[in-house]
């Protein structure tokens, strides 16, 4: 009998090596997991209702890999130390207050995950497995790094996102194999300044904290590709930190800076720069030498110019500058030929480069409340998917007439075209306006915007100038509800009787209340008639209608006008009298 069993288990026949249960609902952990206890490595049972480990459950001996994650589990028992040839141990997103001081004999441990669960002080257990290779504890109520994490000298990656750290022992410099640093959402107000020890680095995360400086050693990180410093309080970047050669991205938003490092061309390899919302005053000038540049983001700054290196960037892809004070762009910015988005909205920008027709790529401009007069003809030879030219704007392209300047120079223009400078004046709960002083005296001091007459007519009334709207032909059944209301009007303006009818339906209808038929010496006050549904509008002393046929012939309407006037078709007006009409 022995022997068939041991024939049967060379055969593979009872035995699996990996088992995956997820999303099973599991309110436990099943039982048949059991039989295969001495040949189970890998088991996976996330996104379950599993809420405790049962003592048979640390029998699985061979186990190598223990995906817990997303369950109800509030606790790791003792016995967990049985599990001796566990490489991975993922338990996020349970309801875990710490591991027992067992887990140190998980020798061969090297991946932890205890991230988003209420533990509130590293296990001390977890700082004595010496292999450990990757430790997440995120999201929990960490409020202090022990001086010992500097024994796990094997680590590559540590997270301690989304803690209450308020600072970071000198050891962590003995994590020289470190490649992965998250510090990011604590209450961190330095950093020590052996951080720079960490030789192998190449992502630091510090954003979300109170930081208010940066080591100048920070430029000993050759290796560094990913910095985010964003949400902090730093005032001032070394310039040691150009020395970071293998820099891709560098975020520094949401800060107080006031300037860069000059020779932030060193980072030749760097390819996306966001310096949102700080106090720049001026881009340097080798920012051109970055010619991996994708990404630059300088919106919500002081820039008054941007340098004419911008141009240098072949590789950019996006360029935004909105809320700064720029008064114009460099023509070199043409030479951005791999450009896709352009924002530069609340600016002060009064023209555009002519030469904008180099942009080939370009899909989006956004270019709303300036002091544009008009943008360059050569948009006509842009591929763009959306315009932004006001902030009210309800189509993302908008169309455009010729038009040319007193100099003689062909443009495009628009009815958002001049653009009008974005209002300043917030009004408070107290009554009192957002401007400051210094605010007053630079509007008294702008130069006054040229505003031109709108190019494009819309369905309005008529002005003298503009050409008459027709509206579309009626069909066979409007034109029996206009037969009606023809009558109905000649019968009203020669004295007899008003009868009521619907109006012309797919017609513009008007209000009409005979309450109001009283006699007024204001012009404006006169009546108007059911025939406005047709386009037509009278005022001041009413006309005599003479005729009035078919709207689809050449002259469908014949008015006399006092003293002898006869006007018909086309548009009735007389200054005098206040008559106007439109053809229908």
């Amino acid at each position: 009998m022995k022997l068939f069993k041991l024939f049967l288990c060379q055969c593979g026949v009872g035995r699996t090596d990996s088992i995956d249960r997820s999303n099973s609902s599991l309110l436990a952990v099943p039982s048949d997991i059991y039989r295969y206890s001495r040949s189970l490595e890998e088991l996976i049972l996330k996104n379950n209702q599993i809420k405790e480990l049962p003592k048979p459950f640390f029998n699985l001996k061979r186990l190598k890999r223990l995906i817990l994650k997303d369950n109800d589990l509030c606790y790791i028992p003792n016995d967990i130390g049985n599990l001796t040839h566990l490489n991975e141990l993922d338990v996020n997103n349970n309801g875990i207050q710490g591991l027992p001081e067992n887990i140190k004999f998980c020798k061969n441990l090297q991946v932890i995950d205890l991230g988003n669960n209420p533990v509130d002080a590293v296990p001390n257990g977890l700082l004595q497995v010496k292999c450990l290779t990757s430790l997440a504890l995120n999201d929990t109520n960490i409020v202090e790094l022990p001086s010992a994490i500097g024994n796990l000298n094997k680590l590559v990656q540590l997270d301690l996102r989304e803690n209450m750290l308020e600072s970071i022992p000198q050891t962590i410099g003995a994590l020289t194999r470190l490649e992965f640093l998250d510090l990011g959402g604590n209450h961190l107000e330095s950093l020590p300044q052996n951080i720079t020890h960490l030789a192998n680095l190449e992502e630091l995360w510090l954003d979300c904290n109170s930081l208010k400086r940066i080591p100048s050693e920070i430029g000993e990180l050759r290796r560094l590709e990913i910095l985010d410093l964003s949400d902090n309080q730093v005032e001032h970047i070394p310039d040691e930190i150009c020395n970071c050669v293998s820099m891709t991205h560098l975020t520094l938003t949401q800060n107080y800076l006031q300037s860069l490092p000059a020779n932030i061309g060193n980072m030749k390899k760097l390819e996306i720069l966001k310096m949102t919302h700080n106090r720049l005053a001026e881009l340097p000038a080798s920012v051109g030498s970055c010619t991996a540049m994708t990404e630059l983001h300088l919106g919500e700054n002081d820039l008054e110019e941007l340098p004419s290196s911008v141009g240098s960037l072949i590789n950019l892809l996006f360029l935004t500058a909105d809320k700064n004070r720029l008064g114009a762009l460099p023509a070199t910015i043409a030479e951005c030929s791999q450009l896709c988005i352009l924002t530069v909205r609340e600016n002060l920008i009064t023209s555009l480069p002519a030469d904008f027709s180099k942009l080939s790529s370009l899909t989006v401009l956004d270019v709303a409340c300036n002091r544009l007069d008009y943008l360059p003809g050569s948009y006509r030879e842009l591929n763009l998917r959306a315009m932004w030219l006001s902030d009210n704007q309800s189509k993302p392209l908008v169309d455009l007439q010729e038009d040319t300047t007193p100099e003689g120079v062909s443009v495009l223009v628009n009815y958002l075209l001049p653009q009008a400078p974005p209002d300043t004046e917030e009004i408070d709960g107290f009554g009192n306006t957002g401007m400051t002083s210094e605010s007053e005296s630079e509007a008294e001091s702008s130069p006054p915007v040229n505003y031109r007459e709108s190019k494009i007519f819309f369905d309005v009334l008529p002005k003298e100038s503009q050409p008459l709207f027709r509206h579309p032909t009626p069909t066979p059944k409007q034109l029996k509800v206009l037969k009606a209301q023809r009558t109905s009007y000649l019968s009203q303006e020669n004295g007899a009787t008003a009868v009521p009818v619907r109006p012309a339906p797919g017609l513009p209808a008007m209000d009409y209340d005979e309450d109001e038929e009283e006699e007024s010496d204001d012009p404006d006050d006169a009546p108007t008639s059911p025939l406005l549904q047709n386009g037509f509008r009278m005022s001041a002393d009413r006309p005599q209608v003479t005729s009035y046929t078919n709207p689809l012939t050449a002259a469908d309407v014949s008015i006399s006008l006092p003293g002898g006037q006869t006007k018909s078709n086309e548009l009735v007006l007389d200054t005098n009298r206040g008559v106007t009409g439109t053809a229908l």
